[in-house]
């Protein structure tokens, strides 16, 4: 039986993790196709849930599949990927946040301040 801190098969480290936002920040800082107020808000908020990898109580798996989906989230932003397509990569962060609300509060809170700046974009 899998610990319910024991990444799943298949779910990224934590170091990979981290990359992907990162990467997805920086490409999100460099975007023109956001307002920049947006595209500092959003990379700000991918810098804090980076950073809430690396709390001593976050439980791993919870806290990187948060992680992925929002860096999925944020590349498919900033790639200008369709309505449709975005709308379905929050609604997966969604899912994604109701399974960890009651194990990883703070990266929680970090990704529905991500989901209310999508829904302020209209996505």
């Amino acid at each position: 039986m899998t610990m319910p801190d024991t990444p799943e098969p298949g779910t990224p480290s934590v170091p990979e993790v981290r990359n992907r936002l990162q990467g997805a920040a920086r490409m999100l800082r460099e975007s023109a196709s956001l307002d920049p107020d947006v595209r500092r808000a959003l990379a700000e908020l991918l810098d804090e849930l980076g950073r809430a990898l690396e709390a001593p109580d976050a439980p791993p798996a919870e806290v990187a599949r948060l992680a992925e989906g929002t860096a999925h989230l944020a590349e498919s932003l900033q790639r200008g990927h369709d309505r449709g397509l975005l709308e379905r990569a929050r609604e997966r962060l969604e899912e994604l946040l109701l399974q960890a609300e009651t194990r990883a509060p703070n990266a929680v809170g970090l990704t529905q301040r991500l989901i209310d700046a999508l829904a302020n974009l209209g996505i």
